[in-house]
């Protein structure tokens, strides 16, 4: 379920609520979803605190939860909460009794990037109390929704192929997703519908480039094409690739390739191999492709190279990097 789904289903205001969600977007889209929702606008300054960790933590929420509305039926407290390991007895039955006193004027939403025991006491009090709800990124044809609900909100849409790119380069990272999509949307206002062509210029053009290329260079690579991999490999560098940063790109693609590899013994379809690696079906059905060009000795081989190149730079041991990587390729490909 999706926050929005969430905050629209619950009619009903509770005392209490901890919302777990390991993506900080997904928090603070509840907080100003639930703010929008249930805390009139002309009763915010009186009658909404935001309690933040740190000294006199449990001084301070008491305080929040104690103070009576002024002018309303309802006083609102927001509090981002630590860990619950984090907290010793002591303040653990501190948070736990004032969960347990917590008036019924008063409306308790915790924030966390933690999810809690659901063995121990603190959960169990919330669970009494309240709601206890977890928000997770979505993930495959769930984070195609959410790209393409962001487009609707703003009378929008996006062609499957955009879609794929946006997911391929960010991944679920929604805080970075929903910046690029509001990047798309101001640079096309009046455009209904967003194309590949469209973004391919605009979305963190530096990144979509290397990205790009570094797949590209990868296939010269595979296909043993020396000297258009190393053509490639100058043209990126003059455009100011880190030799550092190529390598970590080239050690992740790598490490995915042999991953692929190994699964595609068993199976051929992308999406199981995606579901067993964790990964969007996406990439996994490109690394697919490119694993037909290596044995899995040599990409072994070739990442044990990419490692002690890695090591290498950062201790300083090769001092001119862009010859050095040229010849970390030249004995990758001879493989």
């Amino acid at each position: 379920m999706e926050v929005k789904d969430f905050i629209e289903n619950e009619n009903k205001l509770k005392n209490l609520y901890y919302i777990y969600s390991a993506d900080n977007y997904l928090r603070d889209e509840f907080k100003d979803k639930f703010i929008d929702k249930f805390v009139e606008e002309n009763i915010r300054d009186f009658n909404l605190s935001i309690v933040q960790p740190g000294e006199d933590y449990f001084k301070k929420l008491s305080n929040a939860v104690q103070t009576p509305p002024l002018g309303s039926k309802k006083r609102f407290v927001i509090s981002q909460l630590e860990a619950e390991d984090s907290f010793d007895k002591k303040a653990q039955q501190k948070l736990i009794s004032i969960i347990e006193n917590l008036d019924k004027t008063t409306c308790l939403l915790f924030l966390s990037s933690n999810s809690l025991d659901k063995r121990k006491k603190l959960y169990l009090t919330i669970k009494k109390k309240g709601s206890y709800f977890e928000f997770k990124a979505p993930k495959y044809g769930n984070l195609d929704k959410w790209i393409v609900r962001r487009f609707r909100e703003h009378n929008k849409k996006i062609d499957k192929r955009s879609i794929k790119v946006l997911e391929n380069m960010f991944s679920n990272k929604l805080e970075i997703l929903a910046t690029e999509i509001e990047k798309i949307i101001t640079r096309f206002p009046d455009k209904e519908k967003i194309s590949y062509y469209d973004i391919k210029d605009l979305i963190s053009r530096e990144r979509f480039i290397e990205d790009e290329e570094i797949f590209a260079f990868l296939d010269l690579i595979g296909e043993k094409k020396t000297d258009k991999a190393l053509i490639s490999l100058k043209e990126m560098l003059n455009k100011g690739v880190y030799p550092l940063y190529l390598l970590t790109m080239l050690a992740n693609q790598i490490e995915l390739l042999m991953q692929v590899k190994y699964y595609s013994q068993f199976t051929k379809n992308n999406k199981e191999i995606a579901k067993k690696i964790n990964k969007h079906p996406y990439p996994v059905k490109k690394a697919l492709q490119r694993s037909r060009n290596f044995t899995q000795l040599e990409l072994e081989r070739i990442l044990e190279e990419i490692l002690t190149a890695n090591y290498h730079f950062l201790t300083g041991y090769y001092p001119e990097q862009n010859t050095a990587l040229e010849m970390i390729i030249i004995k990758a490909i001879n493989y």
